[in-house]
């Protein structure tokens, strides 16, 4: 993942209440917001993204940087959860027909969790595939250059346990993902952060956010911010759904302090899987608001 493709930092952090003192930062720096208790993220009302919505399940959202492909997953066609891709023109414009990616595809095993990174030249997704207790694990595919092949995926070991562990997009400039796993509880998922020392090296061993152990709630779909401040995640108890929230913490080795609800996405339905955009402008998550789990957009209001 190119780190140029990050534009979050220092840019429109504002439009979530906070100043930033640093204009990027690495593991372990600090950095420090400017606001003790910053308002809730405030959100225009979220639209279907054109292009995406079908009859069929559609969840797992994430982009490129430019927002001109979209990765998700899917049961259309009749498949079995699979890994699908859209591109487009520009950002303003309708994603073209999908496309299922078959090169990550295995054809009878479940795919679930697409993470695509910001050059997108990485897609990180979970699957069944091989698994010797019958959970999920990581794997990973790359590419050389956008529009050509992905390559033959393989399993992320560093991330992978006995449990079920799914993988979220990379934050604090590529550098840390916040995993998604149940190592520590079968019933629901819990989010653990696992670190790399730069972006094309190898993952260390994961580590339990304990400030989101919630009991009998899930933190799962982590969505880190570039400075590394901010997490947007789902939770919800094991047979309801889930709704949107956002923690915050003061600094990138400090807790998260603070939790609040997305008050202006949230309903009555399942709403989950969020990514934002490098900008801080468009947000995206899915949600079965419709009977159907789609894949949604709302532009990020300026404070």
């Amino acid at each position: 993942m190119s780190r140029r493709s990050h534009g979050f930092v220092g840019t429109r952090l504002a439009a979530f209440g906070v100043s930033i003192v640093f204009s990027g930062c690495g593991v372990g720096k600090l950095v420090t917001l400017g606001e003790v208790s910053p308002p809730v993220p405030r959100f225009d009302p979220p639209r279907l993204v054109a292009g995406i919505d079908s009859p069929d399940k559609n969840d797992n959202p994430t982009l490129t940087g430019d927002l001109l492909e979209i990765a998700f997953t899917s049961d259309r066609d009749g498949l079995n959860s699979d890994i699908w891709t859209a591109q487009r023109t520009s950002a303003s414009s309708a994603f073209g027909v999908p496309q299922r990616v078959g090169a990550v595809n295995d054809p009878i095993a479940f795919e679930s969790s697409s993470a695509i990174s910001l050059d997108g030249l990485t897609l990180w997704f979970g699957s069944d595939r091989g698994s010797l207790t019958g959970d999920i694990d990581v794997w990973v595919s790359t590419r050389g250059a956008r529009g050509t092949s992905w390559s033959a995926p393989v399993s992320v070991p560093a991330l992978n346990s006995a449990a079920r562990d799914i993988p979220r997009p990379t934050g604090l400039g590529g550098l840390v993902m916040p995993l998604s796993t149940t190592r520590d509880n079968g019933d629901v998922y819990r989010t653990w952060f696992c670190s790399r020392a730069g972006i094309n090296a190898g993952f260390g061993t994961p580590t339990p956010v304990v400030e989101l152990n919630f009991p009998g709630r899930s933190t799962v779909d982590g969505f880190l911010t570039d400075d590394g401040l901010s997490l947007f995640y789902s939770s919800g108890d094991a047979l309801g759904p889930s709704d949107l929230y956002i923690a915050r913490r003061q600094t990138t080795s400090g807790p998260f302090t603070l939790f609040q609800a997305l008050g202006d996405l949230n309903t009555a339905a399942d709403d989950r899987d969020p990514w934002l955009s490098p900008d801080g402008t468009r947000f995206f998550f899915a949600s079965d608001r419709s009977g159907t789990l789609q894949i949604y957009e709302a532009a990020v209001r300026p404070p």
